[in-house]
């Protein structure tokens, strides 16, 4: 240790801090200064303070007026539309999570519990609907995807599947507003603006919470004739659909889409939608491609009733949860027993080590069963939770299916929820 240099220890960096004490009472520096063990916290104080929006950094007291007006942490409000946690249900529900569910439990009682769930999910769960067959590269008339590489390729045939899901309801209309929840680069509305780029009556918002590199929003530029695009950055959690600066008018109808909405945000985006459907009824449609169920968390679910109907408790949930990752294991297995790897552009060979059995998993709980039977575990696992999903849309207006959207050799996660508004 430099005596010479503040003597906090950085946890991330695992080094010393570079900075100079900057007061004779303390051998840290300003910044670490509420981290002095030699300072009694009275004197802490007086020279500085955790910051109210994000104590992970600190402030000299007599700024802070000044600094609560410029904070990076600070909370910023867009407008109406941004009211804090209107999506994320009540708080009567919430439960402590069981990250380590299945680490606790014993062999006996985790194959008690999947015998249990095959049969809530044999009993109430229905399969999902096979897509039609038809070609994504269709509804990408503009490029040429065989000329591109593999990554870039699947993402623009799951794009293509989806766009087919909107053809096929008959949702590419006039007076339409197309809602991208978590648009990432806002690459789904970039090719679907394709489609309908004739069309003034029609817009997109996109929303995204995370800072993206809006390398397609440059093609949409107000100047644009055609259909406008709005991007929003906001989590889900805290959009108040009916108070969206979109058309209000009786003839605009809104279509919520995204490709793979990341665990609860699903959840958040459907509260969403059924909050606004019950102020506006100006909800037409969902399409929302599925994924990482394995982040889901209960105190987002929507499907609680679902579960309690069926005896199941939130730790039951989040034991369901962590089975999920299981159904995405067939790919992996397979290409190790092919001696293979995958790459993003595609898979190359290897030199198989015959001495490492293939066969099992080497998870502790998964080794109880055939890699077959892990896939199918967790496949009923995400449907199971997906079912809880489908309840809640049906109990509040809507006619709501699974679909295969896209086969497995373009994504594992290829299943879709698709809702439909009832007629009134």
């Amino acid at each position: 240790m430099d005596p010479t240099r503040c003597q906090y220890l950085c946890p991330r960096k695992r080094r010393q801090c570079k900075m100079v004490p900057s007061t004779s009472l303390s051998t840290h520096c300003m910044e670490h200064l509420l981290h002095d063990p030699n300072l009694d916290e009275a004197t802490k104080l007086t020279l500085r303070m955790p910051c109210p929006f994000n104590p992970r950094h600190s402030i000299a007291p007599y700024d802070l007026k000044r600094h609560l007006r410029k904070c990076s942490q600070r909370p910023i409000i867009l407008g109406p539309f941004h009211q804090h946690n209107c999506n994320s249900g009540p708080e009567c529900d919430n439960h402590d999570d069981y990250p380590t569910v299945l680490q606790d439990i014993n062999e006996d009682e985790l194959r008690n519990f999947i015998t249990r769930m095959e049969t809530l999910h044999d009993n109430f769960v229905k399969g999902p609907v096979e897509n039609n067959k038809t070609t994504p590269d269709c509804y990408l008339p503009h490029i040429n995807i065989e000329e591109l590489g593999n990554r870039s390729r699947k993402h623009l045939e799951q794009i293509g599947s989806i766009i087919a899901q909107l053809v096929q309801l008959d949702l590419l209309q006039s007076h339409t507003c197309f809602l991208e929840m978590g648009a990432g680069r806002g690459q789904l509305s970039h090719e679907l603006h394709a489609c309908v780029k004739d069309d003034s009556t029609i817009h997109f918002a996109l929303i995204e919470r995370d800072h993206q590199r809006y390398r397609f929003d440059a093609h949409h530029k107000p100047e644009h004739s055609g259909p406008s695009f709005g991007r929003y950055r906001l989590d889900i959690r805290d959009l108040y659909l009916p108070d969206l600066p979109i058309p209000k008018d009786s003839q605009t109808h809104i279509v919520l889409i995204s490709k793979h909405l990341c665990g609860g945000a699903t959840d958040l985006a459907l509260r969403c939608a059924v909050d606004a459907q019950q102020h506006t009824h100006n909800i037409r449609a969902i399409i929302i491609a599925l994924c990482c169920h394995h982040r889901l968390l209960w105190n987002d679910y929507v499907g609680k009733d679902f579960f309690r109907r069926l005896n199941l408790t939130p730790k039951d949930f989040c034991l369901i949860r962590t089975l999920t990752a299981w159904g995405t294991d067939e790919n992996r297995h397979k290409l190790v027993e092919e001696g293979k790897r995958s790459t993003i552009d595609g898979t190359i060979s290897f030199q198989l080590d015959t001495s490492i059995p293939t066969s099992r998993s080497t998870y502790s709980k998964q080794r109880l069963f055939p890699i077959e039977q892990q896939e199918q575990i967790g496949l009923k696992a995400k449907r199971l939770l997906d079912w809880g999903r489908i309840e809640y849309l049906n109990e509040n207006g809507f006619d709501t299916h699974l679909k295969v959207y896209a086969s497995k050799n373009i994504t594992l996660e290829n299943i879709a929820l698709i809702a439909t508004a009832k007629s009134s």
